[in-house]
Order: C-alpha cells, then structure tokens, then sequence
C-alpha cells in the first residue's frame, strides 16, 4: 500500500502497529469517524471480524479488548492514495471518463488530480492553507 504512515494522525498509526496498513484502511473505510467497541473476546460474527479477518481482529482485541476506540477518517491520506492509483491507472492507460466513474468524481476533479501531479513544487513558496 502506497500510503505514508506519517500524513495518519496518531491514532490511525496506533491501529496500523496492531493490525497492519491494509486491514487499518479497511477500519477506517468501514468505520472511519466513530467510537467503536472492541470486545475483549472477539465473536465469530462481529463486524469486526468481517471487517479485517479473523486474525487481525483478534489482534485488536489483544491490545484494545474492552475498550472504545476512536476510528479516525484519515481524509488527507486517503485521498493521496487515491490520488495516486489514479495517476498509476492513468499511466496504464485508463481514461480520465472511466477514472471519474470508478472514484464517484467528476472529469474535471479527475483532471485536476492528474495536472497536479505534474506541477513543480516551489520549497520556497509558503501555503495559503
């Protein structure tokens, strides 16, 4: 996975040292922006076992059993992923038309993606954000 553990906020990397990047983004996908629940023995038929697998829910439970844990949505890091499979399904040939169908975006958000990936970056100029 093409994601940089230090654009997670801190809560997120906690999750990724337990569980492992994959099964953290498919937390945050499922779950991201609410308290969840982890049960000290996990259940066959939890949600979280059909979330991450059988043996990484465990491992939360391991480390998080009996505790409320705060699933962060991790907007900014998402997004760079996508925007980055989208640069490399771009490269591979697939049109911007059928990239804004697959990531629910208009073409012109798809453009916008892709044009700025070829920008310079100036480490000088300061952000406005």
């Amino acid at each position: 996975m093409e994601i940089d553990i230090d654009q997670l906020p801190q809560s997120a990397a906690e999750i990724v040292e337990v569980v492992g990047v994959e099964a953290a983004l498919r937390l945050v996908e499922a779950w991201g922006g609410i308290r969840l629940y982890v049960p000290q023995q996990m259940p066959e038929d939890h949600l979280l076992v059909s979330t991450l697998g059988r043996d990484e829910s465990d491992e939360l439970a391991k480390c998080y059993g009996g505790e409320c844990i705060q699933v962060p949505r991790c907007l900014h890091a998402l997004r760079a992923v996508r925007n980055c499979r989208m640069r490399r399904e771009r490269a591979k040939g697939d049109s911007p038309a059928l990239l804004a169908l697959r990531y629910r975006l208009t073409e012109r958000q798809v453009y916008s993606i892709l044009a700025a990936a070829d920008e310079p970056v100036d480490e000088k100029q300061q952000s406005l954000l």
